[in-house]
């Protein structure tokens, strides 16, 4: 394989996670039926260690749909991070390339150590301790940027673009932008599952789908073509980005009329947000999710469609932390295969969801419209089902963002169609 076809593989063909702020994972599991005591002393029943960060979970829950494809594809899923110099930093990146066979193509080995987040498991609840993380120099930037800057020369923009989480010191309120600008083109999905750097974003997103350039001719997806982003959220979050007050708490159910009114202050305070978004996908914890179509402007009408919520009640304990992230990765993964295979090309699809989870996903999406007709938003509704779907499952693992195939299709399979409200 020639260089330049290397490079179309790894990005033309691959979804990029942006996940700057990596961290090595500790669980300290405590003994059965103990949960956390607060200044007391606690001996660990068993202690393990694994990946963390927003963005390595998204690239961890990926390469569980990725182990299930007869073909593989070692780029399709790459990781822009930042791993500290030390042996944190090797362990991580040691576990991502050997265990999930993430590529590290994208890994700046930073000089400043990987901070280490704490995961204390009891019987019935679990607690994060979260370190600080070490600064980015102004070069290790740069040093990301031009390893971008060579693989899009060769190989086009990248297929889908996944924006996660926080941001470690150094990098400048618009690092998400500049970043998003090289990667992305105009046919490009992109997902974003944070809300740092949200302004410069959504303006080179919507500067990205407003150009007429041809940065994508020469790639190998021979028309299929259909870009567009989505903002990933849990409703806390967007009732608090839209200044928006909550009646109950944080953890309790967001009302219809709460999310209304949250969605036409975010359209109304962010002002590139029509231009640059297609659609909202709300998470709300237990209760149950909403992908909200972005109106052109905060007196448009728009449709909102409520998802089902997987039932976990009778799973037994359960781990929640990295599900969020979980959902993130296969909402896109559905997202990528729904909007780009094509069945004369089974054998041949080059994204993250295997032949027998894509099949559902059409047979579900041509279940759920109405009267055969093809509606973008049934589409969409229905890769975030799976998304959700995949969350659900990721919590009856100890391990961050890990998950068995075969929950996420049963609860996917039992979901009942999305129902416009």
């Amino acid at each position: 394989m020639s260089p330049s076809q290397s490079a179309a593989d790894a990005l033309s063909h691959s979804v990029v996670v942006i996940g700057l702020n990596a961290a090595l994972q500790k669980r300290f599991i405590l003994a059965p039926n103990k949960n956390l005591e607060p200044g007391n002393v606690h001996r660990a029943h068993q202690c393990e260690t694994g990946v963390g960060g927003k963005g390595q979970d998204v690239g961890v829950a990926m390469s569980c749909l990725l182990d299930q494809k007869a073909t593989k594809n070692d780029e399709a899923v790459l990781l822009a991070q930042f791993l500290g110099m030390g042996p944190e930093g090797d362990a991580v990146s040691t576990t991502l390339r050997t265990r999930h066979g993430l590529s590290n193509a994208l890994t700046i080995r930073n000089a400043a150590p990987l901070r280490t987040c704490t995961t204390i498991v009891g019987a019935d609840e679990a607690t994060e301790l979260v370190e600080t993380s070490g600064e980015v120099t102004h070069e290790e930037m740069k040093l990301l940027q031009r390893k971008v800057e060579e693989m899009t020369t060769g190989g086009g923009k990248a297929d889908c673009v996944c924006i996660m989480g926080s941001m470690p010191p150094g990098c400048g309120e618009d690092t998400y932008a500049e970043l998003t600008s090289r990667l992305a083109g105009k046919e490009s999905l992109v997902l974003i599952d944070s809300v740092i750097g949200l302004d410069p974003l959504l303006g080179a997103l919507a500067a990205i789908y407003d150009t007429n350039d041809d940065d994508n001719v020469g790639s190998e997806k021979k028309g299929i073509v259909g870009g567009g982003a989505v903002l990933k959220l849990n409703a806390a979050e967007l009732c608090k980005l839209a200044d928006v007050k909550k009646t109950a708490g944080e953890a309790d159910q967001a009302t219809m009329e709460e999310l209304t009114a949250s969605v036409k202050a975010f359209v109304a305070k962010h002002s590139n947000a029509a231009g640059a978004l297609d659609y909202l996908c709300i998470t709300d914890g237990k209760w149950p999710g909403y992908l909200i179509e972005i109106p052109e402007s905060a007196s448009a009408s728009f449709r909102t469609w409520q998802l089902p919520a997987v039932d976990l009640s009778k799973e037994g304990m359960l781990y929640p932390i990295g599900a969020g992230d979980t959902v993130a990765a296969g909402t896109l993964a559905a997202w990528q295969y729904l909007q780009r295979h094509r069945a004369s090309d089974d054998d041949k699809f080059f994204g993250v969801v295997p032949s027998k989870i894509g099949t559902q996903l059409s047979d579900r999406k041509a279940q759920w419209s109405e009267e055969g007709e093809e509606d973008e938003g049934i589409k969409m509704a229905t890769a975030f089902a799976f998304g959700l779907a995949c969350g659900s499952a990721s919590c009856l693992q100890q391990e961050n963002s890990v998950f068995k195939v075969d929950d996420a299709i049963k609860f996917f399979g039992g979901m009942t169609k999305p129902v416009v409200q």
